[in-house]
């Protein structure tokens, strides 16, 4: 039988058309936001990215950036969809609600109204309704960072490169995409998680670029016996996981032993596992991944390096992204080692020139491990790419690397560039990659590092709070100080630590111990505060975060429990989600949190650091002087030798990276990040 549309065989009145239409409008989401369609759209996105980047097509990046946390950007929508048709005044609510019907009439159907329809737009046209419906048509009107979350033709590359223009000058904007695979589509992401065969890295803002610039990075070859990257870290996490767990039952000094070799090994494979990110995985592609100098002579003079070197050696055919890969490497040459740094120069080289002559001269080399029509040139083999580079440059690959390895080491024993400063680095990171301790990589550490969801709500929380950024930070205070400690009552010596620590080091703050505050009451403390502190299970917050009470948060939250900031996949194909991304939406600017289960004891070390670096006050003593040595108990002895105070950390990016040394577990120090915009809490005058 032919295939035949119902609506082409059969003639419809116009209400039975809009009464389908709105049955059909009610009954689906306000978004297309189904684990198919967020699998589809991102997967899709992610295609599109990978086809322009091998076509040499410069919209990769508008791809990239729309494959990222589409559920997150649906959420938004539907809140702020709810909130425009929510008010104080029911009346105002029933004209918005009839003012929309009718517009959305006139869009479905070309003819004139009928008259069972029409009197609800003659009634909005009353003379008592004209200035209620003149309002509501300005409060419509969307303002385009709102607009850009949502979808539509106005997602596109010339606002991508608007929006990335309108963004403070300090920012570095990095994204974190792993490779397209189709298993995405049939299962579900517990199932495919781990199955990463490699990463894009895109550069959309930092010193050296003035577009968005993508590389790809091919998953590590493991060695025999060893557990590919992916797969150890998802298993170390589960084993932390199960040995937290079970410490509630621990009952003689055998399990007791027990759990801390467990925990020692553990952190042993976390170690491994960072080691094997930096050196074996990305090397000195870690280079992408750093800020901008906040002295500018420096850029200047490693482009002074650089060039000169290209000229000396008459690299004439360099492409323009070899020099700019080559200007960031240089850049983080002081942290790297000169294995890293050789690698990653013969990769530049001989991997990310012009692809058409790659291609031009590899048709004249016969080799059965390469196929002439490779997509990428990182398929194919050393030897290869070396017989194309001599060809191209009439220079040997060993001289390119020595070429440029002078230039490493000059820059290294360059004074200048020992403890270089640098802006913060916003990094969007995709689901599936975002688990791993990026910040925590050697050559970051030491700098400061936030995370994001996507583009399109960095320029949202940059436009909401634009007024309060300065020189590239959000700046707020921390005299209104609100706190939840161990709502549930199980965390006792937990609560003696940091109850204690608060009332010596924030007595001004205000805040619930032992007892969980009313829902009506948490919304006002994240309403209120400058900053808010959650010390118990969780994150605290994700029962009332996705109501509407939270519509203008500015608060900075520190949500000190298990997990608290992880993205955790529903049941089934479902995105991952997490109460950060509720909070995000309305509005707060900065959340921290822990990206994996924790442990009390040491967490209170981290986060009581945290908060004594970044906050004033006006104790006696600095925090790292008091005796600690009844602080399970609620004691500490401020009568111990006095010493210099430590100078505070405004930064609150800086303060997290120096809180983490005051655990010497690297499965505490490492679960600690922040997402949101990069914070400085400034002192009252």
């Amino acid at each position: 039988m032919e295939d035949f549309d119902i609506f082409d065989e059969n003639e419809f009145e116009a209400p039975v058309y809009k009464k389908i239409l709105n049955e059909f409008m009610e009954s689906m989401p306000p978004m297309p936001c189904s684990a198919n369609y967020q699998t589809l759209s991102s997967g899709g996105r992610r295609l599109n990215g990978e086809e322009c980047l091998v076509e040499n097509k410069e919209d990769y990046g508008f791809h990239f950036s729309e494959s990222v946390s589409v559920a997150v950007r649906s959420l938004a929508v539907y809140r702020d969809d709810q909130q425009n048709v929510t008010s104080t005044d029911p009346g105002i609510d029933a004209l918005k609600l009839m003012y929309l019907f009718t517009k959305s009439i006139h869009k479905i159907s070309p003819t004139p109204l009928k008259k069972e329809d029409k009197y609800l737009e003659e009634f909005l046209k009353d003379v008592g309704c004209e200035s209620h419906i003149s309002s509501i048509q300005e409060n419509l009107e969307m303002p385009f960072h709102k607009k850009y979350i949502r979808f539509g033709t106005h997602n596109n590359v010339k606002n991508l490169l608007m929006i990335l223009d309108e963004l403070p000058k300090e920012w570095t904007v990095i994204q974190l995409t792993s490779r397209y695979n189709p298993e995405e589509n049939v299962k579900p992401f517990d199932e495919f998680k781990t199955d990463i065969s490699s990463i894009f890295i895109t550069m959309f803002t930092n010193d050296y670029v003035d577009k968005p610039m993508s590389v790809l990075i091919p998953a590590n070859v493991t060695k025999e016996g060893e557990q590919p990257l992916f797969k150890e870290l998802y298993s170390l996490l589960d084993d932390n996981f199960k040995t937290i767990e079970s410490a509630q039952y621990l009952n003689n000094k055998r399990l007791i032993k027990n759990y801390w070799s467990k925990r020692d090994d553990i952190d042993l494979r976390m170690k491994g596992v960072l080691n094997m990110m930096d050196k074996e995985w990305l090397g000195g592609w870690c280079s992408l991944l750093m800020g901008k100098l906040v002295d500018s002579k420096l850029k200047n003079k490693i482009i002074h390096y650089v060039d000169s070197a290209i000229c000396d050696w008459g690299f004439i055919k360099l492409t323009n992204k070899q020099k700019i890969l080559l200007y960031n490497l240089m850049d983080c040459s002081p942290v790297l080692s000169s294995q890293q740094i050789k690698s990653c120069i013969r990769q530049i080289l001989t991997e990310h020139g012009d692809t058409e002559e790659l291609r031009t001269f590899k048709r004249d080399i016969k080799c059965l491990d390469c196929d002439s029509d490779f997509r990428f040139s990182s398929e194919l083999c050393l030897k290869c790419l070396s017989k194309c580079f001599e060809e191209i440059h009439k220079f040997s690959v060993v001289d390119g690397i020595k070429a440029f390895s002078q230039v490493a080491m000059k820059i290294k024993d360059d004074l200048d560039f020992r403890e270089t400063k640098r802006h913060p680095v916003i990094l969007i990171v995709d689901e599936l990659l975002d688990s791993f301790p990026w910040e925590s990589l050697p050559a970051l550490n030491p700098h400061p590092i936030t995370r994001m969801e996507n583009i399109h709500f960095l320029y949202f929380l940059y436009k909401t709070h634009e007024d309060s950024i300065v020189d590239g930070y959000f700046l707020t205070k921390s005299e209104v100080g609100r706190y939840v400690i161990n709502p549930d009552k199980d965390l006792q010596r937990m609560q003696l630590r940091m109850q204690s620590f608060i009332e010596y080091w924030c007595g001004e703050w205000k805040g619930r111990v032992a007892e969980p505050p009313a829902p009506g009451e948490l919304l006002e403390y994240l309403n209120a505060a400058d900053i808010f502190l959650y010390c118990g299970h969780g994150d605290g917050v994700g029962a009332v975060c996705s109501g509407s009470g939270v519509c203008r948060g500015r608060c900075v939250c520190v949500l000190s429990g298990c997990g608290s900031v992880r993205l955790s996949g529903a049941s089934g194909r479902a995105p991952p989600a997490a109460p950060h991304q509720h909070l995000h939406v309305a509005g707060c600017p900065c959340v921290v949190g822990m990206l994996w289960e924790v442990t009390d004891l040491e967490v209170d070390k981290v986060v009581s650091t945290l908060v004594a670096l970044s906050v004033s006050s006006k104790a006696p003593l600095d925090w790292k002087c008091v005796g600690k040595t009844k602080w399970s108990q609620g004691e500490i002895d401020t009568n111990v030798e006095q010493k210099p105070r430590s100078s505070p950390e405004k930064n609150l990016l800086l303060a997290i990276s120096k809180a983490r040394q005051a655990t010497n577990y690297l499965m505490i120090s490492t679960s600690i990040v922040s997402r949101g915009l990069p914070v400085k809490i400034i002192d009252t005058p």
